[in-house]
């Protein structure tokens, strides 16, 4: 009796101590949120409210628009009002956005509650780092609570870009989450139970369809996956890339169904804009490409070329401006008639296709020199509002604790520089430490080797989709480097069990 009473406190006495350290990595992932003051955001916030919202319409919850007051905010402030949703000018939805993402936005903006994003965040976070913990610590065994296992990896993580993200209303968290996902299949997937795998499976499903470019890395990391599998297990290699494929489908079936239901609710068309086509003019072998077999029309991305010949102002060649500008000066695409423009972003895969083949180093160089700039950017700059990203935002009313202004952290930035150079020596050292022990033989046990060595293929896989599609930007490093101080940590945490053998 004795002894059953003493192993129930010891068991209570374990949970408290998890409770606690759980309650530690959850206020280390909203440091940034609580000592500005307020939630980052970016100019592409308002938009997916907005997406959402007309969303939302569009499937009969009517309510008060939370952009109501944003009309009359900024010709109070004057500043115009940015084009955010077509669907009414033109009968085009942009698939750009994730609908999924957009929705959640849009009903948590409705609620005034945006800030239920930074939620889901955080939540996400946890789950992708508990599942792995959960299985490590079942098979390898260990005196270490859940809860600490879980929360130190998250606590270092928070040193570096995590909690920037975290407290972002945009959907970027969710690529690290998948990366992780997508780890923990490799790395354990032989040693999971069904409903571990059905919900990493099922978050993975939540991250691919938050976001276009985690389809695309998703992608990519299928024939990764196979590969680092191979070395894992020799029996049952295919079943973890077999999962991350299904995640794959999952994310190709909610696109198929996004262009369904636009046609059958809105009579729209999805149209995802020109960013391949825009990477490779500014790149150069696209823009030759044009200049050589231009005009014709059967090459429908010769219309684009048409416009980009309206001003002879070379930042017009520039992706950000292709794609997004709209003045006379600086705009191609976004001047064209929307006709013209369907016909062009329709064309960009085609378009990609037809460049590689004709010029197939200058496009892989290009591609090349893309990554790597990309694999070097990871500041946090561009998750802290500008005046300008104010001013896109300002008058929309969904958040529930403050407004859509500057906080503590943007309106006096000088931390920033001496937290940037902090923030890349601790990316450097945990690079260090994963190279170490994945090199070390016997320190660390193979499939957290794998899992490691997964990451690390996925942030290169955010570098080659994010830097080589779109265009190389600090914010889309920023948003899956602190999974490098978090891989560190959790084979650090098992090093010393890694002279033991691992039964499947």
């Amino acid at each position: 009796m004795m002894t059953t009473l003493a192993h129930t406190d010891e068991q209570q006495g374990a949970a408290v101590r998890s409770a606690v350290w759980l309650m530690l990595a959850v206020l280390a992932c909203l440091s940034v949120w609580l000592i500005n003051g307020r939630p980052l955001f970016y100019f592409d916030t308002v938009a997916y409210v907005s997406q959402g919202h007309n969303g939302l319409r569009q499937l009969g919850w009517s309510a008060e628009s939370p952009l109501a007051g944003r009309g009359a905010a900024l010709r109070e402030a004057g500043v115009p009002a940015p084009d955010i949703a077509q669907i009414e000018a033109d009968k085009t939805v942009d698939g750009s956005r994730s609908a999924v993402y957009a929705l959640i936005a849009g009903a948590l903006a409705r609620l005034r509650m945006l800030e239920g994003l930074i939620v889901l965040n955080v939540a996400a976070v946890l789950a992708a780092v508990w599942l792995p913990m959960r299985v490590a610590l079942r098979v390898w065994g260990g005196d270490m609570p859940i809860g600490k296992a879980v929360a130190l990896p998250i606590i270092v993580a928070s040193l570096g870009s995590l909690p920037f993200l975290i407290a972002y209303l945009m959907p970027d968290t969710f690529a690290p989450v998948l990366l992780l996902v997508i780890a923990t299949l490799v790395a354990f997937a032989q040693h999971m139970r069904p409903w571990e795998i059905a919900f990493a499976v099922a978050l993975g499903a939540l991250a691919i369809v938050t976001h276009l470019s985690h389809l695309a890395i998703a992608a990519l990391m299928v024939p990764a996956s196979a590969l680092v599998s191979v070395f894992v297990a020799r029996r049952q290699w295919w079943l973890a890339p077999a999962l991350v494929a299904l995640i794959v489908g999952i994310g190709f079936a909610e696109q198929s169904v996004l262009r369904s239901a636009a046609r059958s609710v809105a009579g729209a068309e999805v149209v995802i804009k020109p960013y391949i086509t825009a990477r490779m003019i500014q790149d150069g072998p696209g823009l030759d490409y044009l200049n050589e077999h231009c005009p014709d029309a059967n090459i429908p991305t010769c219309k684009l070329h048409a416009a980009l010949q309206w001003s002879d102002d070379p930042y017009r060649i520039t992706a950000t401006h292709i794609v997004f500008e709209t003045s006379p000066r600086l705009g191609s695409f976004r001047l064209m008639a929307p006709e013209d423009q369907k016909a062009v972003a329709d064309d960009q895969i085609r378009f990609f296709l037809a460049v590689l083949a004709d010029r197939p180093l200058d496009t892989m160089a290009a591609f090349l020199k893309n990554t790597l700039i990309q694999s070097r950017w990871v500041a946090v700059d561009l998750t802290l509002p500008t005046d300008s990203v104010v001013n896109q935002n300002r008058g929309v009313t969904g958040l529930l604790l403050s407004d859509f202004d500057h906080g503590r952290l943007t309106r006096d930035r000088s931390w920033f520089g001496p937290v940037t150079v902090a923030q890349e020596i601790l990316y450097a050292l945990s690079l260090l430490v994963i190279a170490v022990l994945l090199l070390l033989p016997g320190r660390v046990p193979a499939p957290l080797k794998a899992l490691a060595v997964t990451v690390l293929l996925g942030i290169l896989a955010n570098a080659l989709v994010c830097g080589g599609i779109s265009q190389p930007s600090t914010r889309y490093g920023a948003r899956v480097i602190w999974l490098l101080p978090l891989v560190a940590t959790m084979m650090l945490i098992f090093a010393r069990h890694g002279r033991r053998e691992v039964a499947p």
